[in-house]
């Protein structure tokens, strides 16, 4: 299941778009001049900055607009924190045009960690009537509507939501996907639940994992803001690293976080005993012969065998 952020809802389930009819309605969007101009400049050079020197730097400046991006999670549990720092760029990504967002979600990936809700992207700053959330069953299914949504230049961005490491998603189609990224300027998210890394052409990739979340300034036993670590696995400006990060509901922006434990830990005990000592080598017990066996144990092994 998703954090409560996260957890499945009604309330953005219907704005779920069926497949049939998609590809005419993306058009429309690529082609409406009120939305295919309205916030399509790229600010920063084309760079969305962290604001936080160290990633900045890493980074070469910030996170590449009208580029591809992975997150992945390792395991299901960390899904709802892949799914938080997801949203979180989405809301910086899309604060300076009235575009809408295309989600994607195989269906896999709702069973593993459940749907998006709309009270959490609202607490993240996104207005759930701009997403276009479209539903498939299979990760083929996931990866052409993606495709065909980074083809709009009517969307502020395009995020797909998959489960594991489907054959698909090979070098290949990597490529394609970036490559209709750059050529009409939207931002693309590939989000992988449950997935190992593997060879892709995405300018950045994440691998995202939940850490406790920062203490609460008005309610110290509370729940504060959420803190993702990150290790940036690939990056094609060459550097890569591991950083903490929080975000700020209130200022909608990331901050560096600071990981030290809220309060002191216990010290070690001081009267407690010696530790064992090594027990050395283990090694297999010799197999007996079979005439040494006791009767009864002979008679149950061979009744076992059939």
């Amino acid at each position: 299941m998703r954090t409560s952020a996260f957890m499945a809802g009604e309330d953005i389930a219907s704005l779920a778009a069926p497949l049939s009819g998609l590809r005419e309605r993306l058009s429309i969007l690529a082609t409406t001049p009120g939305l295919r101009n309205a916030g399509n400049e790229l600010p920063s050079g084309g760079l969305l900055p962290f604001a936080i020197p160290r990633l900045d730097t890493l980074l070469g400046g910030g996170l590449k607009r009208a580029a591809l991006h992975e997150l992945r999670a390792a395991e299901s549990r960390d899904a709802a924190a892949m799914t938080g720092f997801a949203t979180a760029l989405l809301m910086r990504l899309s604060a300076d045009t009235r575009r809408p967002v295309l989600w994607i979600v195989e269906q896999t990936a709702t069973i593993e960690s459940g749907f998006l809700y709309g009270g959490g992207l609202r607490h993240f700053g996104i207005d759930p009537a701009r997403l276009i959330v479209v539903r498939v069953t299979r990760a083929i299914d996931a990866l052409w509507v993606f495709e065909e949504g980074l083809r709009s230049a009517g969307l502020a961005a395009v995020v797909a939501e998959i489960h594991g490491n489907p054959r698909q998603l090979d070098l290949t189609a990597s490529r394609r996907l970036a490559l209709r990224s750059a050529e009409h300027a939207v931002t693309g998210l590939l989000l992988r639940q449950s997935s190992r890394p593997i060879p892709g052409a995405a300018s950045t990739r994440w691998l995202v994992t939940p850490l406790p979340a920062a203490p609460d300034a008005i309610d110290p036993e509370g729940i504060g803001a959420p803190v993702w670590r990150l290790t940036l696995e690939r990056n094609r400006q060459g550097a890569t690293g591991t950083i903490d990060v929080e975000w700020d509901h209130d200022h909608r922006c990331f901050l560096a976080a600071d990981t030290a434990h809220p309060r002191p830990l216990a010290s070690p005990s001081r009267d407690r005993p010696p530790p064992p000592p090594d027990a050395g080598k283990v090694v297999a017990l010799a197999r007996l012969p079979r005439e040494d066996l006791p009767r009864e144990q002979r008679r149950l092994r061979l009744q076992a065998r059939g």
